[in-house]
């Protein structure tokens, strides 16, 4: 009787047996080399997007400067504004990505842009969920603005006209809540998000959440976009359409003009409640569809029981992966805040 402890069946060889295991270690190991070697490359792309749209940016603003428009601007609401739609989201944020998305066409999976049916209620559901989270976002950041204050700083951002009229309010709108809602989110949450999707949705979400801080161009700001970021990302790869993030992104932006335009109508009693009832609403609206959308098992997806591959990064590593592209938009970030950081007199 044999004993299946030494029993080798005919043809068994340890040296063929140790050859097989050198391959495949051979095999995964090149694989995460691969790995490694597309998201740092990916990270340096995106990255250099984010470079490339500050100096379009600026270079818009010093054009600008040496032309003989510059006084108009200066006094002019509308002109401000509308500078703001065209060298912001058009130049600097639709083009570089736009490109970006073109050099890195062979990382995405999907679609450039998400955009599965939801249906009115769900997708209702689904902006009242991301906008009660905006709100804590919100009080996140203030949370950050009043440490700034306790070591004697402030943060300083650039001043804009006062409205004179119905039609410049509705232009403040469009630059403050409408176009950054559309080309940030495809910048971020199409072109972003999907060239990193391949390797992880958590990951990508997080990854892009940095990049979404970066073009704040400020560590406050950072925070904030940084919140918000994880919020519409998620919504995102949860409903597969961008559609949600977008109207979550121009609902939050529009709670920052509001009072700007409440003052404009002259309703001065309103205009010190208007955004905290817009928090309560937004608050209201935001447990229920949380509830709503954990009722149709929506808001938490089933987790798929997928092995995770052999030589599949962790998430750490690939993170550690993007440090090199991400390296100079932060310290550029760093170089706006010291610039935008002012002591309280």
């Amino acid at each position: 009787m044999r004993n299946n402890i030494f029993y080798q069946p005919p043809g068994y060889n340890n040296t063929e047996q140790a050859n097989a295991r050198y391959q495949a270690e051979m095999f995964y190991k090149n694989k995460r080399r691969i790995q490694k070697h597309e998201l740092i490359k990916t990270g340096l792309v995106i990255g250099g997007t984010l470079v490339f749209s500050l100096i379009i940016e600026i270079f818009a603003v010093l054009g600008l400067q040496l032309t003989p428009y510059y006084s108009a601007f200066n006094d002019s609401t509308l002109f401000q504004y509308a500078f703001n739609i065209i060298a912001v989201d058009l130049l600097a944020l639709l083009i570089p990505f736009s490109i970006m998305s073109l050099v890195l066409r062979k990382q995405y999976e999907g679609n450039l842009i998400p955009n599965k049916a939801l249906g009115k209620l769900p997708a209702f559901a689904w902006v009242s969920f991301g906008m009660g989270c905006c709100v804590v976002a919100n009080f996140i950041a203030a949370f950050v603005i009043s440490l700034f204050k306790q070591f004697g700083y402030k943060l300083i951002q650039p001043e804009y006209n006062d409205p004179t009229s119905a039609f410049e309010c509705v232009v403040i709108v469009a630059s403050t809540a409408i176009a950054p809602a559309i080309f940030e989110e495809f910048a971020m949450r199409c072109c972003t998000l999907g060239a990193l999707r391949k390797y992880g949705k958590g990951f990508a979400v997080f990854a892009v959440s940095i990049v979404f801080g970066l073009i704040h161009q400020n560590v406050i700001q950072f925070v904030f976009a940084f919140c918000v970021g994880l919020i519409v990302g998620y919504v995102t790869v949860v409903t597969d359409s961008v559609i949600p993030a977008m109207f979550i992104h121009g609902l939050n932006n529009s709670i920052s003009v509001t009072n700007t335009i409440v003052k404009f109508a002259g309703l001065a009693k309103a205009e010190e409640s208007i955004t905290p009832a817009m928090y309560i609403l937004w608050s209201a609206l935001g447990i229920w569809g949380a509830i709503y959308l954990i009722m149709k098992k929506k808001l938490i997806p089933k987790r798929q029981n997928k092995l995770r591959e052999p030589y599949s990064l962790s998430f750490g590593e690939k993170l550690l992966c993007l440090v090199p592209g991400f390296f100079i938009p932060f310290i550029i970030m760093v170089y706006f805040t010291t610039q935008s950081i002012v002591p309280i007199k």
